[in-house]
């Protein structure tokens, strides 16, 4: 099973990428690397669709959710919930796992 490893940022209410993407230099650092950040994850589940040559209708099956899901997703309609993206992920055969940030983008807020 390959492994895609990222950071996950906590959920937030549903936004469109054309949102997001239009209003990107009023965001601060981290909601870019957020941004970033899955932008990446979503490429890598259509790369990896593609190469198993998977229609979204036989991911869509697979996961349990409908095709209109997997292709929102896909065309950056709306940012995909955690729940959303584990679907997609299991069925493509991928785990989603963590890699620890470089330590100058941490902050440790005093308490």
């Amino acid at each position: 099973m390959k492994e895609v490893h990222m950071s996950m940022p906590d959920e937030r209410p549903r936004r469109s990428w054309k949102e997001l993407k239009s209003n990107l230099k009023a965001h601060s650092k981290e909601e870019v690397e957020e941004i970033s950040q899955l932008a990446y994850l979503v490429n890598e589940l259509v790369k990896r669709r593609k190469s198993l040559g998977l229609t979204q209708s036989e991911v869509a099956t697979r996961a349990g959710i409908t095709q209109a899901q997997v292709a929102r997703v896909e065309n950056s309609h709306t940012i995909p919930s955690l729940e959303t993206v584990i679907k997609i992920s299991n069925a493509l055969g991928l785990k989603i796992g963590f890699e620890e940030a470089a330590a100058s983008s941490l902050s440790v807020a005093s308490v």
